[in-house]
């Protein structure tokens, strides 16, 4: 899979053109049982926000720090808490992007995936203000399937408002650390490539064209895909109910994970467990009741009662409670005898030495997940391996992308529930 995607990406726009109009293409999401395409790590150098120049050791730090600054985001957008200027500095989008084309004729386009937004944007031309990007800017104009939104019409309503004349929609988006994204709100074909099955096309999906964009934050993607449970997320325009993904650790080699849409997105057989999911704001919830260090279980306590924990694919750290978090460290410590390394540059567990992971089970209501070694650390250089979790006391609790990692995890929104299945993924 990674082979492919890196093709599509070297091969020239134009023979790319010719080779794709072969392909087959649908009329409507419902034609269609499901697909399958790739998701790209940020930190992979497939993607436009690769940076050679940082260490892992860099992108672990970012990564972290973006799990924190996401938390904060977010916790201030359910409590009203204020964000303080250090972690409104932080670029939190999210650390997968999706590769697919828009319009007619096809245009590539490299957008963020973010699960914590139901908004779709992209930069458009004319543009008064644009940041640079690795593809060319989208323009409405040079499309034959663009459509203008009519602020009377039901598209518009969940995703934008009318200007003052009533006859046009427009939309604003604005991130807390002072970016923004201004335009107008229309719709327009996307293709995705899904391997041996060539391009799928859906018509119609509403997205927003930024012409006015100020981004605080570095990097060439194209804007953002919004996989949160408003309807105008992308997995809910496409006309699925259902949605998985299958996660491989970053490695900063040219890997890259899978995307699963209709009923390529069942996750089934031996060792599937599922658990209730609940929406909320933006995000899909479930009921983190504990988790087991070995035959000690820690109860999981949360301001929220029932579904408490985001699932957050966008952010790569767990976040957990200050005092549950310090019990389950303190336990994994002492349940390895190799000596721990603390507080290395601000990572709270470390090891220099090899060890073995004691057993970590995630209790979910009515699903226990057992995390496997890369679901629990990561090794942020050749000398140490740390604790892929942090505390957090703003009440935002995160299971974040690690936790996720080599595990099929799919979302059934009509049946709401999550269901989990170890996975080699990427193989």
């Amino acid at each position: 899979m990674a082979k492919t995607l890196k093709s599509i990406l070297l091969i020239p726009y134009i023979a790319l053109l010719s080779t794709i109009l072969c392909y087959c293409k649908c009329d409507n999401a419902s034609s269609m049982s499901g697909f399958t395409t790739d998701l790209i790590h940020r930190d992979s150098p497939l993607s436009p926000l690769y940076d050679p120049s940082l260490t892992q050791e860099q992108r672990l730090a970012n990564a972290r720090q973006r799990s924190l600054a996401r938390s904060r985001r977010y916790a201030g957008i359910l409590y009203g808490l204020k964000v303080t200027p250090e972690v409104a500095l932080i670029e939190d989008r999210a650390t997968y992007l999706m590769q697919f084309f828009m319009g007619t004729p096809l245009k590539q386009a490299m957008m963020l995936l973010d699960p914590g937004s139901n908004l779709i944007w992209t930069q458009c031309l004319p543009c008064k203000r644009c940041k640079p990007q690795q593809f060319q800017l989208f323009d409405p104009q040079s499309s034959t399937t663009y459509r203008f939104t009519r602020c009377d019409s039901v598209a518009c309503r969940p995703s934008g408002y009318c200007d003052p004349w009533g006859k046009k929609c427009l939309f604003k988006t604005n991130y807390r650390e002072g970016s923004y994204s201004n335009g107008l709100v229309g719709t327009d074909t996307f293709s995705f490539h899904s391997g041996e099955r060539g391009l799928m096309s859906f018509p119609k999906i509403v997205f927003g064209c930024g012409v006015d964009n100020y981004v605080s934050f570095d990097g060439r993607e194209s804007g953002i895909v919004g996989l949160g449970v408003g309807p105008s997320s992308l997995h809910n325009q496409l006309g699925y109910d259902k949605f998985s993904y299958c996660l491989v650790p970053a490695t900063g080699k040219f890997e890259t994970s899978t995307m699963h849409f209709g009923s390529d997105a069942v996750v089934s057989g031996w060792g599937v467990v599922t658990t209730p999911l609940v929406e909320r704001s933006v995000f899909h919830y479930v009921r983190l009741d504990a988790i087991s260090v070995g035959n000690k279980r820690f109860r999981f306590v949360s301001l929220w009662r029932g579904a408490n924990m985001a699932m957050d694919s966008g952010s790569v750290m767990t976040l957990l409670p200050v005092e549950f978090y310090d019990e389950l460290e303190v336990e994994i410590a002492n349940s390895i005898p190799q000596r721990a390394v603390r507080d290395f540059k601000d990572w709270r567990l470390c090891y220099s030495d090899k060890f073995v992971m004691p057993k970590i089970t995630v209790h979910f209501q009515g699903a226990d997940v057992e995390w496997k070694h890369e679901n629990a650390f990561v090794r942020v250089n050749q000398d140490y391996e740390c604790l892929a979790m942090e505390p957090t006391d703003d009440g935002f609790h995160i299971y974040g992308g690690v936790a996720q990692v080599n595990y099929l995890v799919g979302f059934d929104v009509t049946r709401k529930t999550v269901s989990f299945k170890s996975a080699e993924c990427g193989r």
